[in-house]
């Protein structure tokens, strides 16, 4: 009895149910959605798709270009479109990152241009067929890294009918740096001879002007070296256009290690050509009075007259208008005596040394130092006030015995000086 009751509500409840209308309308809804689902998946038509723009992997690791020094150079960026198959409601959901479009580099051994095989595979766990690709091959430049330094040269041009204005004349154009490296491929940097610094005038100039230049490669046309990087550094390449004002200027030279008693005079200074006509940047025409040919070191000077010679194309301040190829300077220092002595070690000190070395002196004295001067200091000179000074902060020694150039001063005589040229020997250990 209590069965069929059960029975009875049962089919009472299920009845009422399906005589509710929101029940119902959820019920249709779930079963036209399962219907749906079903016929999507299992009933979905196979189609067919277009992957546009898929990125092509050029996987150099532990590849044999990679173990032969080879490396790609110029276009990296390959992308083909890839057709796929399978079933609609998968393939409408691919994008390029579900297909993987490798190149073959395992026929690469040797530079040039190679033609590579590209592979596609499925790059995901979704289920589709990969049917064929817009492009089955691409062409790859392969080859050996390399770098060399060239010369870099300055060219200027012009758009203008002046270059600078009146009595004035442009100077030779100064580089912030004289070498470029160049890198790339090899084959390419090869074909290179140097660089140029071009810079086109565009207005007449009143001043001396600081520009950048356009920096280009010589010795191969740019098609043929399209691959290569200019490395500048960290800091731009700049070129100075001086602007130089025309001028009549004495000559002289420049004297080092001068006693202080011929630091004011009291020598016979003549230059030949006396005078010259020079081109002087045009800020610096007031402070300047007249031009050093060159340098004379004081321990170049013997008694009597002293003749040195200087090329007109050594002066690179200024720019020197006249025909003048060579310059001759004439020292006299007048009446000097002369005398030999030993400089004891005591007075052989070493006043800067090398960053790479730590040295000692080893010079037990330098021997026959002559000194010269006038009479009256001579006689009163004694080897305790002659020293000799060793500056090794840019001297080349190597670990052990060096022998290295001395400076000689005679101290509490304003007007001696030592003739020649004097070593000392340093014990140098590695730092």
């Amino acid at each position: 009895m209590a069965e069929k009751d059960l029975k009875k509500r049962l089919r009472f409840s299920l009845s009422s149910l399906f005589n509710n209308n929101k029940f119902l309308l959820v019920f249709s809804f779930i079963v036209s959605f399962t219907l749906w689902l079903w016929v999507s998946v299992e009933k979905s038509p196979v189609v067919e798709e277009v992957i546009a723009s898929v990125p092509v992997r050029i996987d150099l690791e532990d590849s044999i270009p990679s173990q032969l020094g080879l490396q790609v150079f110029g276009n990296t960026d390959y992308k083909v479109d890839v057709t796929v198959s399978g079933k609609k409601f998968i393939v409408s959901t691919l994008t390029a990152d579900d297909i993987k479009v490798a190149a073959q580099t395992n026929y690469v051994d040797s530079a040039g241009n190679k033609t590579l095989t590209l592979k596609a595979t499925n790059n995901s766990n979704k289920d589709f067929e990969i049917k064929a690709l817009s492009q089955n091959y691409i062409s790859v430049y392969f080859d050996t890294l390399k770098e060399s330094e060239f010369a870099l040269e300055p060219n200027v041009l012009s758009d203008v009918e002046k270059l600078v204005i009146d009595e004035c004349v442009l100077g030779e154009p100064i580089l912030s740096r004289n070498t470029v490296s160049v890198s790339g491929p090899a084959s390419e940097v090869n074909k290179i001879t140097g660089a140029v610094a071009t810079y086109t005038i565009t207005k007449t100039l009143d001043t001396t002007t600081t520009v950048t230049p356009e920096i280009e490669l010589s010795g191969a046309a740019s098609l043929q070296v399209s691959n290569t990087t200019i490395n500048v550094g960290e800091t731009e390449i700049t070129m100075t256009l001086p602007v130089l004002k025309t001028v009549n200027l004495p000559t002289t030279v420049t004297l080092k290690d001068a006693p202080a008693g011929y630091l004011t005079g009291n020598i016979g200074l003549s230059v030949y050509p006396a005078s010259v006509n020079v081109g002087v940047p045009v800020e610096q025409l007031d402070q300047i009075k007249e031009i050093s040919v060159g340098t004379v070191n004081f321990n170049e000077i013997n008694s009597g007259n002293n003749t040195f010679k200087f090329s007109a194309d050594s002066i690179t301040d200024y720019k020197i208008n006249d025909n003048v190829k060579n310059f001759r300077a004439t020292v006299n220092v007048g009446d000097v005596t002369s005398a030999t002595l030993s400089i004891p070690s005591a007075n052989i000190t070493i006043s800067k040394q090398n960053d790479k070395f730590q040295s000692t002196v080893s010079s037990q004295s330098i021997n026959s130092v002559r000194i010269l001067g006038p009479a009256e200091e001579i006689a009163g000179l004694n080897a305790q006030e002659v020293f000799a000074e060793l500056d090794l902060s840019t001297v080349e020694l190597t670990e052990g015995t060096n022998s290295v150039p001395v400076k000689i001063t005679v101290k509490g005589l304003s007007h001696c000086w030592a003739y020649g040229e004097y070593t000392a020997y340093v014990n140098s250990t590695a730092k």
